[in-house]
């Protein structure tokens, strides 16, 4: 198995275990994301959780050098992570 698929692989998994339930259905509004900034708005509990998961992994920015707070994931590595959160209905942390 190459890197790439182990990759998938283990997001598929980390996402599936992470990501609530509440959180893989379409926005109603845009009252309805989450905005980031000092002191984010959250609609739900699920929706910080899932910010907050997100942060420690550095997805909410994955492609950036984790020394500014991203996941340092490479090209390939960030078109799986979009795949898959796609493919899991997974809304996106920050918008």
């Amino acid at each position: 198995m190459d890197d790439l698929e182990q990759f998938r692989q283990e997001t598929a998994a980390w996402l599936e275990e992470n990501c609530p339930p509440a959180m893989r259905i379409p926005y109603k509004n845009e009252g309805d994301m989450c905005w980031g900034g000092r002191n984010p708005q959250f609609q739900s509990e699920d929706q910080k959780v899932w910010l907050e998961r997100n942060v420690e992994r550095g997805w909410t920015v994955p492609a950036w050098p984790n020394e500014y707070g991203g996941a340092g994931l490479s090209k390939g590595e960030h078109k799986v992570l979009l795949q898959e959160t796609a493919r899991l209905s997974c809304r996106r942390p920050l918008e």
